[in-house]
């Protein structure tokens, strides 16, 4: 497959452009708001047209002066994505017209030197192009409306036409096997953007003291040690009660949508704070999704005389429901042992789609069983008669029991334990599902299950419920 066009989405702010993205996408990734300055990263999607992979950035709004540390910061990021692009869409707001900002920007892209289409928006109400929009002295001038999707489609075949025979920009993954995705999760202020920026070897994300700095998920296709992986920076997580406009709402959305759609999550946790309730609370959204966790310690750099070799053991007594995960020390500000917690999220994302072989998995719990067996269920022993493993994310392991398959929830944490013990499976989430033979097609239930359906009927009497079938 062709490589994929890299289309860079630029304007001043609040003309639409985060809009546009989400249209060409077909989906909500970027998150909109009329507050101005709401998008601050660079956000990356990718979509196929007439056949062609097309890589969109969306990014912030120019802005001519920048009032504190953090919109500096932002321009200086903008401003270093425009050299990545193959084509600019440059978005200006039909409704207040072509206004000097807008030539200033021009000035700016006619600098790169790059082709640029003139997309302008908000012609909800007419299809017809400004006068003052041909100003710009460029044949190509669209009008369109993101909101309602008109003219977007006649945009994408300009762009299509005029990145013809471009064949630079990284190329599209576009094999049998879809690259692990890697988010990196957290609370807010606790180093998630220093370590993507790290990873990347480039700023790609604006970093700043700022609590909420990172407002959107930004995936990035990184080439890490010959293999493709995609990183995932997220927005801080926090409790409900302290989110208190709509944009961290959505933030708050596209972060848990990150851990849904990831393969493993990097939990990175401020050491020099400790663990805490809103720590807990992530890592539990992490496992409740099944999804690999790797728990890495950041800003080591700044802790005195603690001790690397019981810090997992130290984390896991916070963290018991994943105390399956590895925990690692890194620091993002020094690169102490960020490629090390990567690599260990890479395994943990092949253990849990790749599994356990039948035989391995049955020795492994032949052996729990034995050293522990479950108890009686009326007076007659649970036998294993055989495990079965289903990859994830979530991944779960099937038991078939006999007699009748009632295990325990205390028991079936022992045996969870017990594999997580397994040196291949750790950092895996598993979910164990107990399977009855008595549901297994072939086997006539005995008196005791016959009885077991027997059910009472509103009038007094009692009535069989398929006594006599086989399942």
């Amino acid at each position: 497959m062709a490589e994929a066009l890299r289309i860079l989405l630029v304007g001043r702010p609040n003309v639409g452009k985060s809009t546009l993205f989400n249209r060409v996408l077909g989906r909500r990734k970027a998150v909109v708001s009329p507050t101005r300055g709401t998008t601050r990263d660079r956000i990356e999607g990718t979509t196929v047209w007439q056949g062609r992979p097309m890589r969109f950035f969306d990014m912030a709004g120019f802005e001519v002066k920048s009032a504190t540390e953090l919109e500096e910061a932002v321009q200086r990021n903008l401003r270093r994505g425009l050299q990545e692009a193959d084509i600019f869409v440059f978005v200006c707001d039909g409704q207040d017209g072509i206004v000097p900002l807008d030539s200033m920007i021009m000035d700016e892209l006619r600098l790169v030197g790059k082709p640029v289409i003139v997309a302008v928006n908000k012609m909800d109400d007419k299809n017809v192009v400004p006068a003052d929009a041909f100003g710009f002295g460029l044949a190509d001038v669209m009008a369109i409306s993101a909101l309602h999707g008109k003219g977007v489609g006649d945009l994408m075949d300009r762009v299509l036409q005029r990145g013809t025979g471009q064949e630079s920009g990284p190329a599209k993954f576009a094999g049998a096997e879809q690259p692990p995705a890697i988010a990196i999760v957290g609370r807010q202020n606790v180093g998630k953007s220093t370590l993507f920026n790290a990873l990347l070897r480039e700023e790609r994300v604006v970093v700043s003291d700022v609590a909420g700095t990172t407002r959107d998920a930004v995936d990035t296709l990184l080439d890490f040690k010959g293999k493709p992986v995609i990183l995932i920076d997220t927005a801080g997580l926090r409790h409900r009660r302290k989110v208190h406009n709509t944009v961290d709402v959505y933030s708050m959305a596209r972060s848990m949508e990150s851990i849904g759609r990831c393969d493993t999550a990097l939990l990175v946790i401020d050491g020099s704070m400790g663990v805490t309730t809103d720590d807990q609370r992530i890592a539990s959204s992490i496992a409740d999704a099944g999804r690999g966790i790797v728990i890495v310690v950041n800003k080591w750099d700044l802790v005195e005389g603690a001790d690397p070799g019981r810090l997992p053991e130290q984390v896991h007594r916070q963290l018991p429901f994943v105390s399956h995960a590895p925990v690692i020390a890194i620091s993002a500000k020094t690169g102490l042992n960020i490629s090390k917690a990567l690599s260990e999220a890479l395994m943990v994302s092949g253990r849990l789609h790749r599994g356990l072989d039948g035989a391995a998995l049955n020795r492994l719990l032949q052996q729990a069983w034995q050293s522990h067996p479950p108890s009686r269920y009326r007076g007659r022993p649970v036998h294993l008669k055989k495990a079965e493993w289903q990859s994830g994310p979530p991944a779960v392991i099937t038991l078939t029991t006999a007699p009748i398959g009632r295990l325990t929830a205390p028991y079936l944490h022992y045996l969870q334990k017990r594999l997580h013990a397994y040196p291949g499976l750790v950092g895996v989430p598993l979910q164990l599902a107990v399977k009855e033979p008595d549901l297994l097609p072939g086997r006539r239930r005995t008196a005791a299950e016959r009885k077991k359906r027997r059910i009472h009927t509103p009038w007094g009497g009692t009535m069989e419920w398929e006594d006599t079938k086989r399942s």
